[in-house]
């Protein structure tokens, strides 16, 4: 590997086994694998010249933001660099008048938000890993806030991106409106490294809600509870979470299933429990104090599973739908016997089922039950990843959610950005995965 020597001449390496471990895998179910460098740029033209060194050599090249993706999207299945983006941590510009923020792909969305404390303005959207931005952006990354302040391209005003052979583009502006040419910004928002390497992002900024009122909801079913979704989409609510029954028990909460609600707007917690108790809800409570049930839920999953790996379902149906995927899904569970903690943004139709396998034997069964939801999922008029992307775990659902032209499409942007097929092999389209 005497490229390595070549790379060193460029960027920080590090090529210890500590450094590799660490870059093998991201906090999914998917196996893990070496890179065989992992790159430490500190500039945007660092990582430019990485990849026009790498393009020349045919050496892959992976993006890697925090590692907190679930969806395999950032290991390095064909080897090569893994490109750490985490020394790119700066936030360059905040600009309440503009209601922006120009930050380096590396920095985290809890840290932008920590610098912003107090001025009244946030980065609106929320997940449950420490992400940077970058691979927000790059994920096209959602969360509980979602309901009301949309996935991360929805907070995106322009970027900064690496290509393939070393070119750097800007693409966006910092306007609110933009109405000139194609819309390039977006075509990366989701892409996964696969057709750029996400820089600078310029963010838009977001007004923190005056008021709060949480209400936690209990039902005798997941029907009834899902029902009364649609109802409270008219009231101004920050965040509408379901647990179901079996959740809520392994967590020592009361076996119900389970409605979190969160609103902005004084008033909309109490006509939000209006709606459940017409509903059929058993229980109503109202107090901040309630949602760190819904924010114990996943570490509690992982700590309960300490010798295991977990694999999170990422679907996503019409809201009418909800109930019966929520359904399906639970019957499924029972049917094969597996252990499975369904909880879901169930304001706007996102259902996860987080599976924890400790062999092959275990791996295939959570894979065939995974399977089986994405194609009810699309039967439903769904979607096989609603906010963690496509990455290792989707590729074979890509023709069947959008078409064997509309893949033909992105495979040919695939080779006009990245004609060598350098930057995250593996991913996103069917044809390269290995």
């Amino acid at each position: 590997m005497s490229w390595l020597s070549d790379l060193a001449a460029i960027v920080a390496v590090d090529l210890s086994p500590t450094a590799l471990d660490a870059h093998a895998a991201d906090v999914s179910g998917h196996h893990p694998v070496r890179p065989e460098a992992v790159a430490y740029p500190n500039t945007a033209r660092e990582v430019a010249a990485v990849l026009a060194w790498a393009n020349e050599r045919a050496v892959p090249v992976t993006p890697w933001g925090a590692g907190t993706s679930v969806e395999g999207n950032p290991i390095p299945v064909r080897g090569g660099i893994s490109l750490s983006l985490e020394r790119m941590d700066r936030v360059k510009q905040v600009r309440l008048s503009d209601r922006l923020a120009v930050v380096e792909a590396g920095v985290k969305y809890r840290a932008l938000n920590r610098q912003l404390s107090g001025t009244g303005w946030q980065f609106a959207v929320e997940i449950g890993g420490d992400a940077t931005i970058g691979g927000m952006i790059a994920n096209n990354a959602a969360g509980p806030k979602a309901v009301k302040y949309g996935a991360a391209r929805a907070h995106l005003l322009g970027l900064e991106v690496a290509l393939a052979d070393g070119r750097l583009l800007r693409t966006g502006g910092q306007s609110g409106k933009q109405s000139c040419g194609y819309n390039l910004t977006q075509l990366f928002a989701g892409s996964e490294g696969t057709l750029g390497v996400i820089t600078e992002a310029t963010v838009r900024l977001t007004p923190v809600p005056t008021v709060r009122e949480v209400m936690v909801a209990r039902f005798g079913s997941a029907h009834e509870a899902l029902a009364c979704v649609g109802a409270m989409r008219g009231l101004d609510a920050g965040a509408l979470e379901f647990l179901d029954r079996s959740y809520m028990g392994f967590l020592g909460e009361p076996a119900a299933d389970t409605l979190f609600c969160e609103f902005h707007t004084a008033g909309h917690g109490a006509a939000a429990e209006a709606i459940c108790r017409q509903g059929g809800a058993r229980q109503v409570e109202h107090g901040e104090d309630l949602w760190a049930a819904r924010l114990r839920a996943y570490t509690a999953s992982q700590q309960a599973n300490p010798d295991a790996r977990l694999l999170t379902t990422d679907t996503a149906v019409p809201l009418g739908a909800m109930a019966e995927m929520v359904e399906f899904l639970q019957t499924e569970l029972a049917r094969r016997g597996l252990t499975g903690y369904l909880l879901g943004h169930a304001g706007d139709g996102n259902v996860h089922v987080i599976l924890p396998w400790r062999s092959a034997a275990e791996w295939e069964a959570v894979e065939a039950f995974h399977r089986a939801a994405v194609r009810r999922s699309l039967a439903l008029g769904g979607t096989a990843s609603g906010e963690h992307g496509v990455g290792l775990g989707k590729t074979e659902f890509l023709a069947d959610e959008h078409g064997a032209e509309a893949v033909a499409v992105m495979r040919s942007l695939k080779t006009l950005f990245d004609p060598r097929g350098i930057l995250n092999p593996g991913k996103v389209l069917p044809a390269d995965r290995p």
